[in-house]
């Protein structure tokens, strides 16, 4: 959806990927889609937005849940930008525990693996 973020309607792209981000994602974005539009447009997430192609570059092995969270599993994806360098993400899912979107994996994180090394400390 994010390569072809404009279509059918502009950011519908982005509504999308709202759709199908956790609760804690959303919430540490402002909790709103009009403000995870507006979080979207810096240039490192913006990079994947109407991007020119993207690439699966891993996908780690699911990790069992547990009492206090679904399953996770981690993807690796480079993508090329329509303009600027190629950046690569780490992408994190998980499956949803809770009705309504119970059994869905969602988006728990995205990070830019160029940003990631700062986390580590």
């Amino acid at each position: 959806a994010l390569l072809q973020n404009d279509r059918p309607r502009e950011n519908s792209g982005l509504q999308v990927c709202f759709d199908f981000s956790s609760d804690r994602c959303r919430a540490s974005l402002g909790g709103s889609l009009e403000e995870f539009i507006a979080y979207a447009n810096n240039p490192t997430f913006g990079s994947m937005t109407n991007a020119e192609e993207y690439a699966v570059l891993g996908v780690g092995p699911v990790i069992a849940a547990s009492m206090t969270r679904g399953a996770m599993q981690t993807v690796l994806v480079k993508v090329v930008p329509a303009k600027g360098k190629d950046r690569t993400f780490l992408w994190t899912m998980q499956q949803e525990r809770r009705p309504p979107r119970q059994g869905l994996w969602l988006v728990h994180e995205c990070i830019c693996v160029e940003n990631a090394f700062a986390l580590t400390f």
